[in-house]
């Protein structure tokens, strides 16, 4: 883990954008400031210590100053804009990195804030301090995306990255643990220990992760079904049921209410 230092010599706020084609560092990093951080095209996975979350469209991330995490980016380069903030500036009491639906008040307030070393515009400073009301509130509204565990145990990365590798497969038991020369009853207690879910938890957890992000892709013209079958469902009233039990809403509202999202971003 290292620290990026960004606060030397710069004022209590300011920005940095651009591109990312792979991921933001290798390993996870940590700032001495606060961040918040958006995406303007493409889906990033914010990857912490415990978990990882898919990050895109009017979703903005608060990173609180001193927590390790990373950026990757999931198929094509990914542009972003962040705020990187003193903590004296904004202090929400959160001690955990959140990912939340910004209103679209606070997209154009985040989109007109522009801050530099040597020249920064009342407008921007105005804007800054009109966004930071707003996200006291706003900050709460955390977005309805899933979570996905992130093992801490080598061996159990290695059973997961078997799983995001066969997802769209049908898969037994025995054809996930055989990566490890383990029983399956031992594997599976391992995993759950470290995870706090069961392998097939995971499974369904991160099937319904990649079903959720092809709903989200505005230019796809896949079907509901085919994106079920696609990641590893056999069944469309299965598919239906686990994406219903963690977004609490059906794939077809999902996909109807991020597509209206990103085409007003």
């Amino acid at each position: 883990m290292i620290e990026i230092p960004l606060k030397p010599n710069l004022t209590p706020a300011f920005i940095l954008e651009g591109t990312l084609k792979e991921y933001s560092t290798e390993d996870l990093h940590y700032h001495s400031c606060h961040q918040f951080l958006r995406i303007s095209t493409g889906i990033t996975l914010l990857v912490e210590e415990k978990e990882k979350q898919p990050l895109f469209s009017n979703m903005t991330a608060f990173i609180p100053a001193g927590l390790p995490h990373r950026s990757s980016v999931m198929g094509t380069i990914v542009n972003y804009k962040s705020i990187y903030l003193d903590e004296n500036l904004f202090n929400p009491a959160i001690n955990e990195i959140v990912i939340f639906d910004m209103s679209e008040l606070g997209v154009a307030l985040f989109n007109r804030i522009n801050l530099s070393q040597n020249k920064t515009d009342g407008i921007s400073l105005q804007c800054l301090n009109l966004l930071l009301e707003l996200m006291k509130k706003e900050i709460h509204f955390k977005s309805s995306l899933t979570h996905i565990p992130v093992p801490r145990n080598p061996e159990n990365r290695k059973i997961t990255e078997y799983i995001e590798n066969n997802f769209e497969k049908k898969l037994t038991l025995s054809e996930v643990t055989n990566v490890l020369h383990y029983s399956d009853r031992h594997i599976s207690r391992i995993f759950k220990e470290d995870l706090k879910v069961s392998i097939f938890e995971y499974l369904k957890l991160y099937r319904i992760f990649q079903s959720a992000l092809k709903l989200c892709e505005s230019n796809s013209s896949e079907t509901i079904t085919s994106i079920a079958f696609s990641c590893g469902y056999d069944s469309l009233s299965s598919f239906y049921k686990d994406f219903r039990e963690i977004f609490s809403m059906t794939p077809k509202m999902f996909k109807q209410k991020n597509r209206r999202t990103i085409k007003s971003f």
